[in-house]
């Protein structure tokens, strides 16, 4: 669809009003807003007639200080997933797994309920990363930054550092038994493969179980993922274990592909329903599952289909976390109508909506070869709503049954954490439980857990663009693409 010029949206001539005229960066951001945002018809500023005429529409916009600050002004109350862009090519790099980084994904927490301590402890860390290389390991807990105790008060500043001494620490009797301080490291960007190491086949007394470590939905790691489950095929796994716990979502089409390397499911079945807004009802569509694995370059762009390597499986187990988000949070609604999901973990975060990449590419905003070359500023907003083929969305994120409900912060379980991959670590033992009938580490996952204290932070938060589940530009540009390559 194409954008009406202003004076159609007016509906009068303007040409004797003189006026201020906005910024190119302030024009773009409403007017890919007033086009492709989800709840348009919702926000009474982005309405075609909410301005009577050009004078009025850039008294409007020259209000705000700076186009970010008019994008925020502009999002619905019920939206908290839209973000500005401020350099699109940074915002591509993440996107591809590139980002500054120590290479370690950690949580923070607070010691106890009413305390103004706060303690870190590390989830993973990325091979040969500046983290690995200072020797951090999943487990370890850490008190001090560059020598100074984390509070709630300091926490963040602190974590903004680009080079860290940690001083890992041990909890005792609601304080810290201090170990040892590392010797200093810093952030470097580097490229983190989504598939953790971790990954691999775990021989139980009844079964073979695959269990992938999957931390987020990148499209140019297609053929990594399809060599992954070559392995499961080849070795005949019978079961199927999915760590999602520290995945905030990725691409659409990769979820997409995921749901048929472990259904068997061919191209016909709907993964996904998305609806867009009224200006863009025309793109509603059924998302398919795949049954071939598409391929791309580092820039989103389609190569071509390879071989799948399906498991056809029966039944998943998936574990999450509160920071399980959008693509994984598709994923799993999206096999619910043809096999069993066992959920393992905590309530996902309910992200049930996607996005585009909105760049300033008059007239219809989805173009970046031809985004305005004065500037770098785009915008991920919410573009459509997600369903699965039985109608069902996730406002309010997936919650475990009670028997299967865990979270790996709280104490005991903390003091002793096991490696992923471990058959004894807390979710995974939980799945192994249920899959051979025998409890490997009852005292590890017995109900009546108490938290250490309280979770405040995860650095998944500071993960450049997290939360998202987008579609690539070429489906944007022309949405059957994908089905027509595949198709021919």
């Amino acid at each position: 669809m194409i954008l009406p010029l202003l004076l159609a949206l007016y509906g009068c001539d303007t040409s004797s009003t003189s006026f201020t005229e906005a910024s190119e960066e302030k024009q773009f951001v409403w007017n890919g807003l007033n086009l492709w945002y989800f709840w348009q018809s919702s926000v009474p500023d982005l309405a075609d007639g909410r301005f009577s005429d050009d004078g009025e529409y850039h008294d409007f916009l020259t209000r705000y200080d700076d186009e970010e600050n008019l994008f925020y002004s502009l999002r619905h109350p019920q939206d908290t997933f839209s973000w500005f862009i401020e350099d699109y090519e940074k915002h591509e790099e993440a996107r591809q797994g590139i980002s500054k980084s120590f290479g370690f994904r950690y949580g923070i927490d607070r010691i106890a309920d009413d305390s103004n301590l706060l303690f870190g402890y590390v989830q993973y860390v990325v091979p040969d990363s500046p983290a690995d290389q200072a020797g951090l390991k999943r487990g370890d807990i850490f008190n001090r930054v560059n020598g100074t105790q984390l509070t709630l008060n300091n926490y963040n500043s602190l974590l903004q550092n680009d080079t860290y001494t940690l001083t890992l620490s041990e909890i005792e009797n609601g304080g810290f038994n201090e170990r040892i301080e590392t010797d200093p490291f810093s952030s470097v960007v580097l490229q983190e493969n989504p598939i953790h190491p971790a990954t691999g086949i775990i021989h139980t007394s009844s079964a073979k179980v695959g269990y992938l470590v999957y931390n987020a939905f990148r499209f140019n790691f297609h053929e990594e993922l399809n060599d992954v489950f070559a392995q499961f095929k080849n070795e005949q796994v019978d079961e199927l274990v999915i760590d999602l716990r520290y995945n905030s979502g990725g691409t659409l089409i990769t979820a997409a592909m995921l749901a048929g390397l472990i259904s068997g499911l061919n191209e016909e079945p709907t993964f996904a329903r998305l609806i867009y807004n009224e200006k863009q009802s025309e793109r509603n569509t059924l998302f398919p599952v795949f049954d071939a694995v598409p391929v791309y370059d580092n820039e989103g762009n389609f190569d071509e289909w390879i071989n799948m390597n399906q498991l056809n499986l029966d039944r998943v187990f998936v574990l999450t976390a509160n920071w399980t988000a959008s693509a994984s949070e598709t994923l799993m609604n999206g096999l619910e109508p043809y096999m069993e999901v066992i959920q393992i973990g905590s309530t996902t975060r309910g992200k049930d909506e996607g996005s585009i990449t909105v760049y300033d590419s008059p007239p219809n905003y989805n173009n970046r070869d031809q985004a305005n070359p004065k500037h770098m500023r785009a915008m991920q907003p919410i573009v459509f709503k997600i369903f699965n083929s039985l109608d069902q969305d996730y406002p309010f994120g997936f919650t475990p049954l009670q028997e299967n409900s865990l979270v790996e912060f709280q104490s005991p379980y903390l003091q002793n954490m096991r490696p992923l991959g471990d058959p004894d670590e807390l979710l995974l033992a939980r799945a192994l439980q249920i899959i051979t009938g025998v409890d490997p580490v009852a005292k590890a996952v017995a109900p009546d857990f108490h938290p250490v204290g309280e979770m405040i932070f995860d650095s998944g938060q500071m993960i450049p663009f997290n939360d998202d589940v987008y579609l690539l530009p070429a489906e944007v540009e022309e949405y059957g693409l994908m089905r027509d390559l595949y198709d021919n």
